[in-house]
């Protein structure tokens, strides 16, 4: 084997390459390394990064009615010329005009246009962000659902199949009993139909990992280890309702994201309004040009102007326009007290079911601890006599059922803490120290904003 590696065989490589592609079942995988590869791997996520940067180039084009305009053009013609004189001496002038013409102009004041334009936008590009973190927790949601699902399925499988060989025998004891006449027709029957509706629920739980499979590989983009696990340490969420409720106003994606279009559409009224003041911009023109066999040769012209813009009229438009805006900000103001309102109800409704999920663990588990003792009572009383297999099978169920619904409860627990820790905003993968390479929502917002000419990759 040391010769093997040592060498740097093909062998080696292609052994390697199969325990990772092959053999992905054998290694643990935790709800972490799903958040990992669902961040990876989403289009969604790629799809609103392209869509954020999309909506940065916003900025360039407000920017750029602040530089200076420049444009460069030419023509080129043909003029040709014909006089008969009274003597009819005919005389032809063939004239090739050409002009170049350069323009510049720059403007120095726009009643603050600029300015609202630039507010407005970097508002919207700050929600665009705040959305983008909201997906992002939300589609660590669904996977931490669909992984804690997963698990949850594979929990109960062993739990049917352990139930299954218990059932297996005590039907073959009930048989044995049955053959030596100890036991009656229908105590046979009904330990074969409880082996048999075991057996059901096996395949079933069996069938239901395959589906969870299915949908953990559709979300996340890779494939679910066999190996998963809750997680070994408990979520960090706040300690008190109130500490919850504060954070939530503070930092959950979804009130910043309507926070700020509430701000740029009050931005957007002031943009509309400075459409009614006047705008100075500084104008350069200089002209060249040739005529042949003209009067003139070539000519020269060079202009520097002042223009002043004072709107006085435009048939209503922007009055309205102004109107317009007003009622578009109220609107989303009041859409923002509604999203606040809203999102803190789930806030306290998640805080509640918390707490309401931790008592029913607590319950169900004192509740399967006097299940599992009576089992034992039931099992020493059909020693005796005193009480038959189907009781004892009766006592088993009850025990299962219960290990059941404490695997689901768990698995709500950890959900609904994933989901407590997304209203807060800390469900992302910076706050939950993700390996992975982080996407700077900053770095193509910067490029765009210092660059004057060209394209940024």
């Amino acid at each position: 084997m040391y010769n093997l590696y040592k060498k740097k065989n093909p062998q080696f490589y292609l052994l390697i390459f199969f325990l990772i592609n092959f053999n992905h079942n054998i290694f643990s995988q935790t709800i972490y390394d799903s958040f990992e590869a669902v961040y990876k791997n989403s289009p969604v996520l790629k799809s609103n990064r392209l869509k954020l940067e999309a909506l940065n180039e916003e900025i360039a084009k407000v920017l750029s009615k602040k530089r200076p305009h420049i444009n460069l053009y030419s023509t080129i013609g043909s003029d040709k010329t014909k006089t008969i004189n009274t003597s009819k001496i005919e005389s032809t002038k063939n004239n090739n005009p050409k002009t170049i013409n350069l323009e510049v102009s720059q403007n120095l004041y726009d009643s603050g246009r600029t300015k609202f334009d630039l507010n407005k936008t970097d508002s919207l590009i700050l929600a665009k962000r705040a959305e983008l973190l909201h997906e992002e927790q939300a589609i660590f949601l669904k996977s931490a659902d669909s992984y804690l699902t997963l698990l949850a399925t594979i929990e109960i499988h062993k739990l049917a199949k352990s139930n299954l060989k218990v059932l297996r025998r005590y039907y073959d004891a009930t048989k044995s009993r049955f053959d030596v006449g100890e036991a009656t027709t229908t105590d046979l029957a009904l330990s074969k139909a409880k082996f048999l509706n075991g057996q059901s629920d096996e395949i079933k739980a069996r069938g239901d990992i395959e589906i969870e499979k299915s949908r953990f590989y559709s979300i996340v983009g890779e494939e679910a280890s066999n190996k998963l696990k809750f997680p070994n340490t408990e979520i960090k969420i706040p300690e008190k309702l109130k500490f919850l409720l504060r954070d939530t106003l503070k930092e959950n994606p979804k009130i910043i994201e309507h926070g700020l279009k509430k701000k740029s559409a009050f931005a957007d009224i002031s943009l509309s309004a400075s459409k009614l003041l006047p705008q100075l911009d500084l104008n350069f023109t200089a002209q060249n040009a040739w005529a042949p066999n003209t009067f003139f040769e070539e000519y020269e012209n060079y202009k520097v102007e002042l223009s002043l813009n004072i709107p006085l009229y435009s048939g209503g438009y922007n009055y309205s326009d102004v109107r317009q805006k007003k009622k578009n900000a109220i609107q989303s103001s009041k859409y923002y007290d509604y999203i606040i309102k809203n999102t803190l109800k789930e806030s306290e409704v998640l805080w509640f079911k918390k707490k309401s999920l931790e008592s029913q663990v607590s319950s169900l588990k004192a509740t399967i601890n006097a299940n599992i003792m009576a089992l034992e009572g039931i099992k020493k009383e059909a020693e005796v006599g005193a009480r038959t297999i189907l009781n004892i099978l009766d006592a088993e169920q009850d025990v299962l059922e219960e290990k059941v619904d404490l695997v689901r409860l768990k698995k709500d627990i950890f959900y609904n803490s994933f989901s407590i820790l997304a209203q807060t905003g800390k469900l992302n993968a910076k706050d939950l120290n993700l390996k992975v390479n982080l996407y700077d929502k900053n770095k193509h917002y910067l490029e765009i904003k210092k660059i004057w000419l060209g394209f940024v990759q």
